[in-house]
């Protein structure tokens, strides 16, 4: 779908989490916007000036705009700041979230243009109602996107009852934006059991819309060796690598990789382990290493975005895992993890730690999986791969990036987004 470029329409999405790449985000905004500027559009991304990635400010100015492609602007505002990412330092940087986006609408709106149609995307609900506020003001179609099932997620992994005061206010805001949202956009893989099934909500309102892969932008990195820093690149410069990025948490999997790697050395497994990342299981990550002298393991810093592509070109494995220990039925309706994306894309073959069979990475035939929280069995699974010939073993990443080309190229996905926000 494209629209006539003699009168631009005017997208706006309330993202919290959102940003450019090298300010460490989610680009999954960013890639629409960038394919929606080239098709005509104007976009504005309203997101926070205070990142939840890095726990510092992109900017301290209340309202800091960037303009990474000619008609995209990225709003940040300034949101309260939190060192943890649970507690109610955080619960007042979501809310402020909210209101300065309410606050700064019509700021955005006489300089750049009244929207056309605004999207509110989750993770936390509150960017809903942000939304919500700007459709009714404006009498425009209301998107909502769902990236994470608050606060049902809670209370099946076990961090919150059903009754606690937090769940049934999330719940209330749930309820109230599946009943009023124009449509609803899901990205968890299989998001319509609960969105549909337990929620009652109409499929014809619902779409699947994964994460979106710019595959040209990602391909223009992959031997960008200057974005990473000496230490990983001297790490990855010899070796069969086994890489890990992103969080620093038991429901990642860190200590299960950590303890295969154990077992490999104690097998004499000429294989590495490198984590890329931050998270608050990183102390005891590296105690593990320290106390058991484990040989071939760095454990790294966060990274940028741009920045993985050459580190997963120059890797041989990547590793995801993801459960809550104890609640084995917490993600039955699937996960969105952007790393997948990247994993997949990267022509290297996957191991995932998971519970359910019907995921992308078995899917697409782009690696295998392993039972979470399983040392014994990744490791086993790690050495296969180690000891498979190039050819067999690269039929894994070819197949990946076939998948990924077919199904989340962030042109085939802008397809229908733009169905979703004016069919």
């Amino acid at each position: 779908m494209e629209c006539d470029k003699r009168k631009r329409k005017i997208i706006w999405i309330i993202d919290h989490y959102s940003s450019e790449p090298e300010y460490g985000g989610i680009s999954r905004q960013y890639d629409f916007a960038k394919e929606l500027d080239k098709r005509g559009y104007n976009v504005v991304v309203f997101s926070s000036g205070f990142s939840h990635y890095t726990h510092h400010y992109i900017s301290e100015k209340e309202c800091y705009l960037t303009r990474p492609f000619p008609h995209v602007r990225y709003v940040y505002l300034k949101t309260t700041p939190y060192v943890e990412n649970n507690g109610k330092d955080r619960a007042k940087n979501i809310i402020s979230f909210m209101f300065q986006v309410l606050r700064y609408e019509k700021i955005i709106a006489k300089n750049y243009g009244k929207p056309d149609v605004v999207e509110g995307a989750s993770v936390h609900p509150l960017a809903w109602i942000a939304a919500y506020r700007i459709a009714k003001k404006y009498k425009i179609r209301f998107v909502a996107e769902v990236r994470d099932f608050w606060p049902q997620v809670w209370v099946d992994s076990g961090r919150m009852k059903k009754t606690h005061p937090m769940a049934v206010f999330f719940s209330m805001i749930e309820k109230f934006t599946y009943k009023h949202a124009d449509k609803i956009i899901y990205s968890l893989y299989h998001g319509e059991r609960y969105i549909c099934t337990q929620k009652g909500i109409p499929r014809e309102k619902t779409l699947l819309l994964g994460q979106p892969m710019d595959c040209k932008r990602y391909d223009s990195n992959r031997e960008r060796m200057d974005l990473l820093p000496e230490e990983i690149r001297e790490f990855i410069s010899s070796g069969f690598v086994c890489v890990f990025t992103g969080y620093y948490m038991e429901y990642e999997g860190v200590h299960v990789m950590l303890e295969a790697q154990k077992i490999l050395e104690e097998r004499e497994i000429p294989v590495k382990m490198l984590f890329v990342g931050s998270g608050q299981e990183k102390e005891r990550m590296v105690q593990f290493v320290n106390e058991n002298n484990l040989q071939k393991v760095l454990i790294g810093e966060r990274i940028s975005k741009e920045s993985i592509p050459v580190l997963l070109t120059y890797c041989s494995i990547c590793m995801a895992h993801v459960e809550y220990k104890g609640k084995e039925m917490a993600l039955k309706y699937g996960v969105s993890m952007l790393k997948i994306n990247d994993y997949l894309y990267s022509g290297n073959p996957i191991l995932f730690g998971f519970r359910f069979k019907d995921n992308e990475v078995v899917e697409s035939r782009g690696g295998l999986q392993f039972e979470p929280y399983n040392a014994k069995e990744l490791a086993e699974k790690i050495e296969y791969l180690y000891g498979m010939p190039d050819k067999e073993r690269e039929k894994f990443g070819i197949e990946g990036k076939a998948y990924m080309q077919k199904y989340h190229d962030v042109e085939v996905l802008t397809d229908k987004f733009l169905d979703v926000l004016f069919s």
